[in-house]
């Protein structure tokens, strides 16, 4: 063989550099150009509703609590008016450990997990708002606790999930962005509405019996109560939509074995292993490399 290479004027080619320009056809065939995303394309995507829905949600857990809170004190509990500055401040607190907690729970579990963890700590939050007792008041730290550390670390999870639905798209990003914070900032507002429209006007001194005190136990407990729980569903659609995706699309891994094999037997085949040619495979759309 070695007097027929010379007589054509072929070069051998040895083992190593045979898998090289196997792995470098390889490469060359994954290397496709990336193809990108209009803001049209946005509106064509199940999971840009599914996270703008948890997002919104998140949002709702996070913001109403917030603005009811020093109401929810001072009417509800009969608290000084120097609580307003503490118990906010605790929810502050939890709410910076709980976003931290939540980078290393991530590790364990994953973010979808985690983002559940923390609906049920901002719905036991709630049910806690709803049924504080009046007898003692300091265990309105414990719920105040629970709700900062809780929403804190949905609302980690909804950016970091929003982020991977953006993904390498980054040209059409701010859209994305803008289109779930304007979701946002309009659900909020109408929800805030809703409640002042059915505020109660009068006012009176017996908590127990108040029916302004009972109005701010029910926001305190149903908004943040019910959108952690619409948030939850909200992530498990997405966990089923992800499934789904898994089951129609094939193995991309599959498939990128079946090319390595065959194009391994191509290249040790006896044409190919005597002059150094390594054939090449079609790309699908009918060109070649």
């Amino acid at each position: 063989s070695s007097g027929i290479n010379a007589e054509y004027g072929v070069k051998e080619t040895s083992d190593e550099e045979l898998s090289a320009q196997i792995e470098e056809q390889r490469l060359l065939k994954e290397e496709k150009p990336r193809q990108k995303r209009k803001i049209s394309d946005w509106f064509k995507q199940k999971k840009f509703y599914l996270v703008g829905l948890m997002y919104m949600f998140t949002r709702l857990t996070v913001n109403v609590p917030q603005v009811y809170l020093p109401k929810y004190l001072t009417k509800a509990l009969a608290m000084k008016k120097e609580s307003i500055a503490f118990f906010p401040l605790m929810m502050l607190i939890c709410s910076v450990v709980g976003s931290f907690l939540s980078r290393f729970i991530v590790k364990y579990i994953g973010k979808r997990a985690t983002y559940v963890i923390g609906a049920v700590l901002a719905i036991s939050s709630s049910v806690w708002f709803q049924f504080q007792p009046l007898s003692d008041l300091c265990l309105t730290y414990g719920a105040t606790a629970l709700m900062g550390a809780g929403s804190s670390m949905m609302l980690v999870l909804s950016l970091s999930m929003t982020a991977d639905l953006i993904g390498i798209h980054s040209e059409t990003g701010a859209f994305v962005y803008g289109a779930m914070s304007l979701l946002d900032k309009i659900t909020n507002g109408v929800v805030i509405a809703l409640i002042q429209h059915y505020h109660p006007n009068e006012d009176c001194t017996d908590v127990s019996t108040c029916p302004l005190a009972k109005f701010y136990r029910y926001v305190m407990f149903l908004v943040p109560g019910v959108s952690a729980v619409c948030g939850t569903l909200s992530v498990l659609l997405l966990v089923c939509n992800s499934v789904l995706n898994r089951r129609k699309s094939p193995s991309p891994r599959a498939g990128k074995l079946s090319d390595a094999l065959h194009t391994q037997s191509v290249a040790s085949s006896p044409a190919s292993s005597r002059y150094g040619v390594i054939e090449e495979n079609s790309e699908s759309d009918g060109n070649s490399i």
